[in-house]
């Protein structure tokens, strides 16, 4: 910046004769709006236009003394950078931008002009109206005029009043941001460029509204939560707080003080141990210390553990005659170390292991049973009888079955996750196809009246757990989840989520204590992951082929102008067909100047605490949703239904990950 606008720090306040006139563009929202500011100064304009227009407004001042005066009078304002700041995607409504009229004095390649309507753009909601108060100059910026043409419409451009122009040439352009970008063409570029120095007529103030505020959005982008917030914190602020979560209650902190936390150790198993979960214990080194007696009855103490070795083994060379290739190998070695009253005995050996657990394998066994009791040792209390015996009466009898219900199997592994849910939290069920593991997890239900559970299982399974869970528990009413949102060619939103919890809710209201309903919610596994469909979202660029040398029309980034890149023949090449960028989502990675992150994402600072300007990474994305409108089932059920659910219950839990 020049020394006059470094003093002022940027700042080019609204004349108040210019922001009563813009007044009279807009109509109020039907609900209150909410306006953003990222150079606010004292305020004045925002504050002006959100109380006349019902808006509850938002700032950012980089002045320690006009963000004081701003904070006084605005709702919501922070004292730092704006590039410091962190603001959902899509949370506002109403875009007021005047913006520094300078270079960056970081990069004096960069107009703030075009940073500022770069990193804004994104946190205005679809639909919502932009206010772009700049220089006349910077419309013949062909990344400025680029960005207004591809994410806005309804453009309007008028210059400050006669008076107020010359002071600093200064135009008000008013725009609807695009339901979806839309790359501009080459004649809107040159038209909006010829804006720059053609005689533009004045603002008048506006015999009606032309552009009509939205109502401030309750959820930012892909339904999260809007969150408005600074980063740099000073030490005093982050002391306070510190002081205030205390520092001592992370995780982190806790593994630092009790070092052995993290550490693997044996809990009470779930059912009764075999010999082949003992000699793994034995091995592992997690059965601890065992104290015997040999044959002659003296005294022994028995440890066992596992020893990782390195394994070298060389080979000749099948490619190059007379080179010899040494391979190494990872070896995992149980061994076994008795210490008896003659001296310590180390057994690694196959048939020293196998001998050794004939001679003692019992007594050992019987230690660990003694000390690792199981939590349900096959016997089931009155309760879960009485429960059990209620279940799958409705079933055919099976053949050998004197009356329907569950088999004794079915009947214990029921049991047994129950307790093991009542205590951990979780179990873990794995049985053969048949086993009937879905009746045993609508019995676990039943056991724990887990109501209303969830079930999230594969596509083709999802009508036999809906029978399986009617079937087996008397009363029982399954349903399912299919999806939220709605297609293109429909007029309203489903939401079967929160259909199904309304719905459970009032039939609890009109159900008396002793019947309860008991609900269940089935969801396929892609159904729970499915959202909205996306497509790229990129301009075109010029850019020159490193194969060829020639110039191509290739894709880029429409923040930062960076060249979308694919490896062919180990070379990045440019990317020309937009298909190339279709196959998954990806977001640009090209360097732009701002705050420099660390490997957490956090802003980096320097040994006096400072922050670090330099480059980071854009991340721009380079897609955008369109489509229908859907929304990830288990998404939703994450953020908005949290603990409505009492039980989740996973099959073929492999198939869930995203």
């Amino acid at each position: 910046m020049r020394p006059p606008a470094i003093e002022r720090m940027g700042y080019y306040p609204t004349d108040d004769p210019v922001v009563e006139i813009i007044r009279t563009y807009m109509k109020p929202p039907v609900e209150k709006g909410r306006l953003l500011d990222p150079c606010c100064g004292e305020g004045r304009a925002a504050v002006a236009l959100g109380q006349a227009l019902n808006c509850e407004t938002w700032g950012v001042e980089l002045s320690p003394e006009r963000a004081e005066k701003a904070q006084q009078v605005m709702d919501k304002v922070y004292q730092a950078p704006w590039q410091a700041c962190v603001l959902t995607d899509e949370s506002i409504s109403w875009l007021y931008l005047n913006p520094p009229y300078e270079y960056d004095r970081f990069d004096n390649q960069k107009r703030l002009e075009l940073d500022f309507l770069k990193t804004t753009t994104p946190k205005l909601v679809r639909g919502g109206l932009l206010t772009y108060i700049v220089p006349q100059k910077i419309l013949g910026m062909v990344e400025v005029v680029r960005l207004l043409a591809g994410h806005y419409e309804a453009l309007s451009i008028s210059r400050f009043p006669d008076g107020l122009f010359e002071k600093f040439n200064q135009v008000v352009v008013f725009a609807y941001k695009r339901k979806s970008y839309q790359p501009p063409l080459d004649k809107e570029v040159l038209s909006l460029q010829a804006l720059a120095t053609t005689n533009l007529e004045p603002i008048r103030p506006a015999e009606e509204p032309v552009y009509e505020l939205l109502p401030a959005p309750l959820r930012g982008s892909n339904d999260r939560t809007i969150v408005f917030k600074r980063t740099d914190w000073e030490p005093e602020e982050v002391v306070e707080a510190t002081a205030q979560i205390g520092v001592q209650r992370t995780s982190e902190w806790q593994d630092l003080i009790h070092p052995t936390r993290g550490l693997a150790q044996l809990t009470q198993p779930v059912m009764p141990l075999k010999k082949g979960h003992i000699a793994m214990l034995m091995a592992s080194g997690m059965m601890g210390t065992v104290k015997l007696t040999d044959e002659d009855g003296h005294p022994m103490l028995i440890k066992g553990r596992v020893v990782k070795v390195v394994e070298k083994s060389e080979h000749p060379d099948p490619q190059e005659a007379g080179t010899v290739v040494e391979t190494y190998k990872d070896k995992f070695v149980t061994t076994v170390a008795v210490l008896k009253q003659d001296g310590i005995q180390i057994i690694q050996d196959v048939k020293g292991l196998s001998d050794f657990m004939k001679s003692h394998g019992e007594k050992i066994a019987a230690h660990v049973l003694e000390t690792y009791r199981p939590l349900y040792n096959l016997d089931p209390t009155r309760e879960e009888i009485a429960i059990l015996d209620t279940l799958g009466q409705g079933r055919k009898t099976l053949p050998g079955q004197e009356r329907p219900g569950l088999l004794p199997a079915q009947r214990h592994a029921a049991a047994a996750m129950a307790r093991s849910i009542r205590k951990n939290d979780v179990g873990n069920l794995q049985g053969e196809m048949g086993l009937g593991k879905s009746v045993i997890g609508a019995a676990v239900i039943e056991l724990l009246n887990a109501y209303p559970a969830l079930v999230i299982c594969p596509p083709h399974l999802v009508p036999k757990w809906i029978r399986e869970i009617e079937e087996t528990i008397p009363g029982a009413h399954a349903r399912e989840l299919r999806r939220i949102g709605r297609n293109t060619d429909e007029a309203a939103d489903s939401n079967d989520v929160k259909d199904f919890l309304d719905q459970y809710q009032a039939a609890c209201i009109k159900s008396s204590n002793d019947r309860m309903p008991k609900w269940v919610a089935v969801v396929a596994h892609t159904s729970a992951k499915f959202g909205a469909g996306w497509q790229p979202a990129v301009i075109r660029r010029k850019a020159r082929h490193p194969l060829t040398g020639k110039l191509v029309d290739a894709w880029a980034c429409p923040s930062c102008g960076w060249i979308a890149t694919a490896e062919t023949d180990g070379i990045l090449v440019p990317v020309t067909d937009p298909a190339e960028l279709a196959e998954k989502r990806q977001f640009c990675q090209g360097q732009v100047p701002g705050w420099q992150l660390d490997s957490d994402g956090k802003i980096k600072n320097d040994a006096d605490g400072n922050p670090v300007w330099g480059k980071r990474t854009c991340r721009t994305p380079l897609f955008e949703f369109n489509g229908a409108r859907r929304h990830s089932i288990a998404e939703y059920i994450a953020k908005h239904a949290s603990g409505a659910f009492k039980l989740l219950i996973g099959d073929e839990v492999h198939q869930c990950a995203p």
